[in-house]
């Protein structure tokens, strides 16, 4: 982290839920990605999200940078840290290099890299339009699927049995050979 500081600088500062540092949203742009984000936590309650607008150097590395301020400006809150950090960092490059995406080490055995592609690919054409709004809820509309998909594996993941439902009455005996 240290050689990263010396070679990007000065972190930014991160808000919470939407940060615009390029100043390319309107105060009802940033109303509805917080409702929208708002919606998000509310369904996945262990979890954040945050979404930083900034306009990057030409020669700034995206992916390298988005884990930096990340890591560096930790959105998820100090008592969130090492595994305890569930939360979805999104950045996207305004001067129009692209968008990146990083999780926390809560959510990384469950979230990998092909999962953050098929999100960001979901938002792509709205970014690329300079659609912000649009993009972001593209995006969180796909992480609510993906989050759906890996909540359903979890049992089969851990090797947990999924209990019987309320009222389903007692298992069948087994059929037997004679």
């Amino acid at each position: 982290m240290d050689k990263a500081e010396a070679y990007f600088g000065t972190a930014p500062r991160l808000i919470r839920g939407v940060s615009d540092t390029a100043g390319v949203l309107s105060a009802g742009d940033i109303r509805r990605m917080r409702r929208r984000i708002a919606a998000f936590e509310r369904r996945f309650p262990q979890t954040g999200f945050t979404v930083a607008f900034m306009a990057l150097g030409k020669e700034t590395p995206g992916a390298a940078y988005a884990y930096w301020v990340f890591n560096r400006c930790n959105p998820a809150g100090e008592l969130n840290q090492g595994s305890g950090n569930r939360h979805v960092f999104l950045l996207v490059d305004t001067a129009g290099q692209g968008a990146w995406m990083t999780v926390g080490y809560g959510l990384e055995p469950f979230i990998g890299a092909d999962r953050l592609r098929q999100c960001l690919e979901r938002a792509q054409p709205h970014f690329a339009d300079g659609k912000y709004v649009a993009g972001v809820v593209a995006l969180l509309d796909e992480v609510e699927i993906v989050f759906r998909e890996v909540v359903a594996s979890l049992p089969r993941v851990f090797g947990v049995q999924e209990a019987e439902s309320p009222g389903a009455g007692p298992a069948p005996e087994p059929a037997t050979a004679w």
